[in-house]
C-alpha cells in the first residue's frame, strides 16, 4: 500500500472505532516520534466522552502528584470541573517567596471579604485574648485591628490601644506617658513620672477630661475641694486649691488698672484694680454670714436693721475618701446639716454618686459669724449690719448676707426726714431714724450718703444710699 494512502482524508467518520483496536495495538513504540502532533488531531477529536481515565497508567512527574496537591477549580460557563497542578507546592513548603510550617488554618478570608491572620474576622466581637490580625469592617470594632494576647490596637471608628473598655495611647521609658479614656468617665493624660505640687502633695496624673464635671489639671473633675489641683467645670466654674502655697496669681503687666472685673448677667457691677501700689476694691459693700435661731425664712426687705445675738452659726461637712479610675485616692467635703442625734464626728452612711462610703461628720473652725435677728431695741448697740438676701447655695443652711461696712442702702423708717451726712441709729422695728445730734456714738451704725429714695416699700419706709461702721 503505498505511503499516505490510508489518511484522515480518505477514513470516514466512525471507520476506525475503539472496538476494533485490540489491546495494547497502539504503543509507543509503534508511533515514531512526533508521529502524533497538535496540527494532526483535529479539535474536539478527543473529548471527555472519548478518554478514560483509565485509559493513560504509568505516567507520572518526577513529583508524584495527588489529588491532595490538585487545586480543583469550577468552570460555570462550561458546567464542568477542570483540575490543575500547582507544580511548585510540595507539602509545607510554600509557594516562591512564602514559607509556611502552619498545621492549622493561619489567614481567614470570610463570606463578608473580611482577613482574619491568627483568627477569624470575627473573632473580637467576644474576646480578643488571641495574637492575631483582622482586616476589615470587623463587626462593630475596627477595620483594622491587631491583637498581642493582653493588649489591642485598633483604627476604624476609634484609635484603640488597651484592655476592657480602656482607650489608651501610650509610650514606654522611665518617663512613660499616656492617654487613657475610662468607658463613660474620663480621658486621662498621665505619666508614670511623680510630679511635686508645693510641699508633699504629688500626683502622676497630668490631665483628665470628664463626662460629667469638666476638666482637671493634676485632679479628678469631680468638683473635691480637697485635691490638689485646677478642675474646670463644664457649668463655667474653676476650682483651684494648692497644698500650701499662693492659689492663685494675678498679674497685669505695662501698666495700672483693672485686675478683676466682676460682673452680672454680663454687666460690671465691681472691680479690683491698681493704681500707684494701691489695691481698690470698687463697687465694695463689706458682708457676713449670718442666720435666724430657728434656721427659718421670713420675708425680710432690703436695708433692714438687724441685731447680733450670743449664738454663734455652725456649719458641718462630710469627710470621705473616693477612688478614681486609676486608683488615685480623692478626698471630699460636702456641707451636711446635723439632723436629730447627730453631732460633731459622727460617722455615718453617704450616698455619693451611686455608691455608699463611710463619712465622718466635721465642724467647721468658725470663731467670728453669729445668729442674729430683726433689730426690736431702739438705740441699739448691737447692730451687725442691714439685711441684703438670703444664700441660696443649696446647702441645707438658711443663711442671710448682712452688710456691715463700706456702702450699701439702709431701711427708714416711713415719714423721716434726712438730709446728707446724718448718723442713723435703730428705731426698734427694723427701719432706722435720724439721730437727735451729731455725737459719734456707739449706736450709731450708719451715715446718709444721698437722699435720693431707691425704693419705697408697702409700709412707708424707704431705702436711701449710706456708709456703714457696725
Amino acid at each position: 500500500m503505498a505511503i499516505n494512502k490510508i489518511n484522515a482524508a480518505s477514513l470516514q467518520d466512525g471507520t476506525v472505532v475503539a472496538s476494533e483496536i485490540a489491546s495494547n495495538a497502539v504503543t509507543t513504540a509503534k508511533i515514531n516520534a512526533d508521529a502524533v502532533t497538535a496540527a494532526k488531531i483535529a479539535d474536539n477529536a478527543i473529548s471527555e466522552e472519548h478518554l478514560d481515565v483509565t485509559a493513560i497508567t504509568g505516567h507520572t512527574a518526577e513529583t508524584t502528584v495527588n489529588d491532595s496537591d490538585l487545586v480543583v477549580i469550577h468552570d460555570a460557563s462550561a458546567s464542568a470541573l477542570r483540575k490543575m497542578t500547582v507544580a511548585n507546592l510540595t507539602a509545607n513548603a510554600g509557594v516562591t517567596g512564602i514559607s509556611s510550617s502552619a498545621d492549622a488554618t493561619a489567614i481567614t478570608i470570610d463570606s463578608n471579604e473580611q482577613v482574619g491572620i491568627g483568627a477569624a474576622p470575627d473573632a473580637w466581637t467576644t474576646s480578643y485574648s488571641t495574637k492575631a490580625l483582622n482586616l476589615g469592617d470587623i463587626g462593630s470594632l475596627a477595620a483594622l485591628a491587631v491583637s498581642t494576647g493582653d493588649r489591642r490596637f485598633e483604627i476604624g471608628n476609634n484609635v484603640y490601644w488597651g484592655t476592657d473598655n480602656n482607650r489608651k495611647f501610650r509610650t514606654t521609658g522611665a518617663k512613660a506617658s499616656f492617654i487613657q479614656q475610662v468607658e463613660g468617665r474620663f480621658v486621662f493624660f498621665n505619666t508614670t513620672s511623680t510630679g511635686t505640687a508645693d510641699n508633699n502633695a504629688t500626683f502622676s496624673q497630668r490631665m483628665n477630661i470628664g463626662n460629667t464635671n469638666g476638666v482637671g489639671v493634676g485632679s479628678d473633675p469631680d468638683g473635691s475641694v480637697a485635691q490638689v489641683g485646677i478642675e474646670l467645670g463644664y457649668g463655667g466654674y474653676i476650682l483651684n486649691t494648692r497644698q500650701s502655697d499662693i492659689p492663685l496669681f494675678v498679674n497685669r503687666l505695662g501698666n495700672d488698672g483693672t485686675l478683676v472685673s466682676l460682673r452680672q448677667d454680663t454687666t460690671e457691677e465691681g472691680t479690683i484694680s491698681v493704681y500707684g501700689g494701691t489695691v481698690s476694691y470698687n463697687g465694695f459693700t463689706g458682708t457676713h454670714w449670718s442666720r435666724f435661731t430657728d434656721n427659718s425664712t421670713p420675708t425680710i426687705l432690703r436695708g433692714t436693721v438687724l441685731e447680733s445675738l450670743d449664738e454663734m452659726c455652725d456649719w458641718y461637712n462630710l469627710h470621705f475618701n473616693t477612688t478614681n479610675e486609676e486608683g488615685k485616692t480623692i478626698p471630699q467635703v460636702i456641707p451636711h446639716v446635723l439632723e436629730d442625734g447627730q453631732s460633731n464626728g459622727d460617722k455615718i452612711t453617704y450616698n455619693y454618686k451611686g455608691t455608699d462610703y463611710e463619712a465622718t461628720i466635721v465642724k467647721e473652725t468658725d470663731i467670728k459669724h453669729m445668729m442674729s435677728k430683726v433689730s426690736d431695741t431702739v438705740d441699739a448697740k448691737n447692730v451687725y449690719g442691714v439685711f441684703i438676701s438670703y444664700d441660696n447655695d443649696g446647702e441645707g443652711y438658711n443663711d442671710f448676707h448682712v452688710a456691715s461696712v463700706g456702702s450699701f442702702v439702709v431701711r427708714i423708717k416711713q415719714g423721716e426726714t434726712i438730709a446728707k451726712g446724718d448718723l442713723l441709729q435703730s428705731n426698734g422695728d427694723g427701719t432706722a431714724k435720724v439721730q437727735s445730734d451729731d455725737n459719734l456714738k456707739s449706736s450709731s451704725f450708719a451715715k446718709v450718703l444721698s437722699t435720693t429714695k431707691i425704693e419705697t416699700y408697702g409700709d412707708g419706709s424707704f431705702i436711701v444710699p449710706c456708709s456703714l461702721r457696725c
